[in-house]
């Protein structure tokens, strides 16, 4: 591709175009992802960038697909198979001599787009986390020498990239190469931005400068002192602790400055660049409190500075953030405790609850503006603990809890003087005064949870309240119907159906019990906050665990499962739009829950709950929109065929038109959550046993599954392969008459090719070898086993090398006739000698490696090739006591199959938050129990449940049947498993003949 021909841009130019109109974005992208692996694509994509003759619209479009190519085309990685897709080093090299120039040359444009150079920024902070220190040596050289510029806008763009690329530096954990990282930029970086940050600091605070200047060099002000926290964050640098002196009057008079074109008007929503300063000086504040002590004697004014700047600022929203940063800093300062003798009066502790506490943590007009105009906002806001978001009640909660860590008799004493205050003003004028008894609530919790987890809720609490008392007293009756206080003024039910969720494990079973009917009711309320409340604190109800077992059980939540699930489905069905419908992924996962905790008792409730799952799967489908709620619904359909026994076929009778829809438009995010379910709905059909038979719906479906293009999305693999297996074990005589087995083995030939799915590949032969009639498999093994060996030889990983080990363990174990001969002369006919040489250079030395539950499987598998095969006791006898020292040195570790669940219902109720991934996440209510997951690939099916015992059984047969033959190559066993072996005969009473 040539940047300098017209053509080719304006043909680039308008495939961006397109992408920018939804009729036609899908195939636009398409191209462009073909175009992307082209050789000098990116210099295409930094000619468009820089073209200002080119719409903004289409060079932003430019920018990010820029971005994307550094993030997913410039490092192959570790488990990624396709190399040719990664930027030639050559143009790398070119690249990166590109960026900054490019970057600056962005800025100095007479009106330079800030949404493009931040996709700059961040294109050069890809880059530089894998070529930073080496090979792009000279980047900070670059940016530094950019850091003498008049030019505000190519300063902000530069300080912009150093703090992408900085920035990182925050959550990494301690290491060699990463303070071999750090010194040399300190080396370089350090000075300059000290004077860079003083004469800003210099021009912004003089009053002469000109009111057009002080925008822009507020916001290089922000910038260096984000900067000045990115290099602090891992240790002090020693230039920045020459310069405490200096900088401590800098920074503090940043807490009093004020310019009249920083504020911004009162009205506006987000903080003033003055108020993005003061924040970002009190979290170098925090930092420097938190870590460098030592070297902070000024810590005192410090405080000093940032209570005098808290009694400035009133209750707005756009302080919010400034407001929460400076509670925090005197938060971590109270709980260091070297200050305890200056704050331990009452009058100073009541002054701090008084003037820091109090007026945070009531509520504001804006808080119920939100409340009732913008309700997923008030959830986040005041429930979802977040770095993100800084509220003022967050801060002034943490706040009083480091004051309760040295101060816990006065402090609670005082503030429970302030709760009863409140309770008091409530009882004068209850709908006049009830945010006083919001504030009595907030305080309390405040003041009562101590030990807690997002999870499970507060494990300990302040021992001087008793929250117990407080909720019957004073928060049960909001929960109640009929109560015409909290019925009008709902953010007291809000309020109290948060302190139960607070404190539910404070809570007995049956007084929770007691309360779950109030709540259920509440799921039906109009006001969204206070019905996906009641279904957040039903669903971390239901997930209360003892001694690791559930506590609410299938019979404790039948007297109400069907009006929870009735009134949930209802929430969540009332917006008929596909985005707003899964908005509130609190809903299905309350859903979910109630469904896995129903389990097989809900049956008899399958049809009130397939029909309004198919409605939310057929709307949401259409612009799926939100991970969490597809992961929920998901797993409350797989939990519903999970259990629903005898009514299973009406439940794929309602799912599979969908999942056909699904499957025919490409939702993408959804297909592969279809694909687990479908083999979910295949395994229950063979567990039926003889009488199992594949339905023609799934037979026409099998050809479509088997199409390449379908296997070229990650995360359809783990789910087709399990989807294939289902269809393996239920009709293998459908996939040989439909001439299928060539096309199985190309995907299996696919999959083992590649570092990242090879594991699948294992897997799907595995299945083939089991179910398919081993006359049908035995032609193909050649080819299959030289496409393993070739990986082995040419691109071996340690992964790799295990599962090759346990595919041995697995193939000797096939329970076919000819087996385990047959294994012996597979290996043998792909090269003569070759069994032996994998046995001993590959299979043994990994079997020490291999995870706890599959090492029986191997034993076993190895146990049967050394003593069932005949081969192995003749021309294949030189290796056979390796193969069993190897076996013998692992019979500890694997003498039992791996333990059942004793309640695989219990490992999958366990389902709770994951990691949803945007390749694949697993559905665990879809996963077969273990039962009938190892029904078929489980070693115990031949070996028994004692691996020892089966090893005396198979050598005693093997030594009847070759007297002597056996006696002579145990001779040759090394010390060590010879001396198990002994002692596992003896224990046996066995003498081998």
């Amino acid at each position: 591709m040539d940047p300098s021909d017209p053509q080719q841009l304006s043909s680039l130019a308008s495939l961006f175009q397109q992408t920018l109109n939804p009729a036609q974005r899908k195939e636009a992208e398409a191209q462009l992802a073909q175009l992307e692996v082209q050789p000098r694509f990116a210099f295409l994509l930094l000619a468009l960038i820089q073209n200002e003759a080119v719409s903004t619209a289409i060079r932003l479009a430019a920018a990010i697909q820029f971005k994307n190519l550094c993030k997913t085309r410039w490092v192959l990685d570790s488990e990624e198979e396709d190399a040719s897709r990664i930027v030639s080093d050559d143009e790398k090299q070119v690249i990166r001599a590109q960026l900054v120039p490019e970057v600056v040359r962005l800025a100095q444009a007479a009106t330079p787009s800030q949404a493009i150079l931040a996709q700059m920024n961040e294109s050069i902070a890809l880059v530089a986390q894998s070529d930073f220190p080496e090979p792009w040596g000279g980047l900070i050289d670059e940016l530094v020498r950019e850091l003498g510029s008049d030019n505000y806008y190519v300063l902000l763009s530069v300080l912009s990239t150093s703090h992408a690329i900085f920035r990182r530096w925050r959550s990494m954990f301690r290491s060699d190469a990463l303070y071999t990282e750090i010194n040399l930029v300190l080396s370089k970086f350090a000075v300059p931005l000290l004077e860079l940050m003083h004469r800003v600091y210099t021009q912004l605070t003089d009053a002469s400068t000109p009111a057009a200047t002080a925008a822009p060099l507020a916001s290089c002000l922000v910038l260096l002192l984000q900067l000045f926290y990115d290099l602090s964050a891992q240790d002090l640098p020693p230039q920045f602790e020459d310069a405490i002196p200096t900088l401590s009057p800098m920074f503090t008079s940043l807490l009093k400055f004020s310019r009249p074109e920083l504020v911004g008007d009162e009205e506006d929503m987000a903080p003033s660049l003055l108020d993005k300063i003061r924040s970002s000086v009190c979290e170098i504040f925090e930092l420097y409190a938190k870590r460098y002590l030592d070297v902070l004697p000024q810590l005192p004014e410090y405080v000093q500075a940032v209570w005098d700047m808290l009694a400035t600022y009133g209750k707005a929203e756009k302080y919010d953030v400034i407001v929460s940063k400076a509670i925090l800093f005197l938060a971590v300062v109270v709980r260091m405790g070297n200050q305890r003798s200056v704050f331990e009066a009452d009058a100073t502790l009541e002054q701090f609850v008084s003037a820091i506490v109090l007026p945070n943590i009531e509520l504001r007009d804006i808080d119920e503006e939100i409340f009732e105009d913008n309700p997923m906002e008030y959830i986040r806001r005041d429930l979802e603990a977040s770095v993100e978001v800084d509220t003022r009640r967050r801060a002034a909660s943490e706040f009083v809890r480091s004051l309760l860590e040295q101060f816990s008799a006065q402090v609670t004493a005082i503030c429970s003087r302030h709760i009863r205050a409140y309770l008091d003003a409530f009882q004068a004028d209850m709908l006049g005064a009830w945010k006083k008894k919001d504030a009595a609530i907030y305080l309390l919790t405040s003041i009562a949870a101590q030990g807690a987890t997002a999870q499970h809720g507060v494990s300990s609490t302040n021992t001087l309240v008793d929250v117990v008392q407080f909720f019957s007293e004073h928060v049960l009756q909001d929960l109640e119907p009929g109560h015409a206080v909290a019925a009008r003024r709902p953010i007291l039910q809000v309020d109290a159906i948060k302190f139960l969720y607070t404190f539910r494990n404070q809570l007995t079973k049956e007084q929770l019990l007691s309360v779950v009917p109030y709540l259920v009711r509440l799921l039906a309320s109009d006001n969204y906050v206070t019905c996906t409340y009641a279904a957040i604190t039903i669903e971390r109800i239901l997930f209360i665990k003892v001694e690791q077992r559930f506590v609410f059980t299938a019979e404790d939540v039948a007297p109400f499962r069907d009006d929870m699930l009735r009134a949930l489905f209802a929430a969540i069905v009332r917006n008929e739009t596909p985005e707003k419908m899964a908005e509130n992924d609190h809903l299905m996962k309350c859903v979910m829950r109630v469904l896995l905790t129903a389990r097989q008792t809900l049956a008899p409730s399958v049809a009130a709950v397939v029909g309004p799952l198919e409605q939310v799967l057929r709307v949401t489908s259409r612009n799926p929109s939100n991970p969490r709620f597809t992961q929920f619904l998901f797993e409350s359909i797989a939990a519903v065929v999970r259990y629903a026994g005898v009514h299973l076929d009406e439940v794929e009778q309602h799912f599979f038109g969908p999942f056909t829809e699904i499957l025919q438009t490409d939702a993408v995010e959804y297909v592969p959550y279809v694909f687990q379910v479908l083999a979910q709905l295949l395994e229950q059909r063979a567990a039926r046993g003889a009488d199992a038979a594949l339905p023609e719906t799934y037979a026409a479906l099998l050809p479509p599954l088997l199409t390449p293009a379908l296997w070229e999305q990650k995360g359809n693999v783990p789910a087709l392969v399990r989807l294939l297996t289902a269809y393996l074990r239920l009709a293998p005589a459908r996939i040989v008459e439909g001439n299928h087995v060539e096309a199985f083995l190309g995907i299996y030939q696919k999959l083992i090719s590649s570092r990242v799915n090879d594991v699948y590949g294992f897997a799907l032969l595995q299945a083939l070898l089991r179910h398919l009639p081993a006359s049908v498999v035995a032609p193909y093994f050649q080819p299959i086993l030289t496409l393993m060996l070739l990986r082995l030889q040419s691109s071996k990983t340690e992964r790799f090398s295990q599962h090759f080990c346990v595919f041995v363990g697995v193939f000797c174990g096939v329970q076919q006739p000819g087996y385990p001969e047959q294994v012996v002369e597979a290996f043998e006919r792909v090269q003569p000698g070759l069994f032996a040489q994998i046995l001993q250079n590959v299979v043994v030395p990994d079997l020490g490696k291999l995870a706890e539950k599959q090492r029986f499987h191997v034993a076993a598998g190895l146990i049967r090739l050394l003593c069932e095969a005949p081969s192995m006791l003749g021309a294949q006898a030189a290796v056979w006591p390796v193969v069993l020292g190897g076996v013998l040195g692992m019979l500890s570790s694997a003498a039992q199959p791996p333990a059942d669940d004793a309640d695989d219902e219990q490992h999958v109720a366990e389902l709770d938050e994951q990691g949803f991934q945007a390749t694949f996440s697993q559905l665990a209510a879809s996963m077969p129990t273990r039962a009938v997951a190892e029904a078929d690939t489980s070693a115990a099916a031949y070996a028994g449940t004692d691996l020892a015992a089966y090893l005396v059984r198979e050598l005693r047969a093997a030594a009847e049947q070759r007297p002597g033959e056996v006696p002579r190559l145990v001779a040759q066993l090394a010390p060590a498993p010879r001396a198990v072996l002994d002692e596992t005969l003896r224990a046996a009473q066995v003498v081998l003949p």
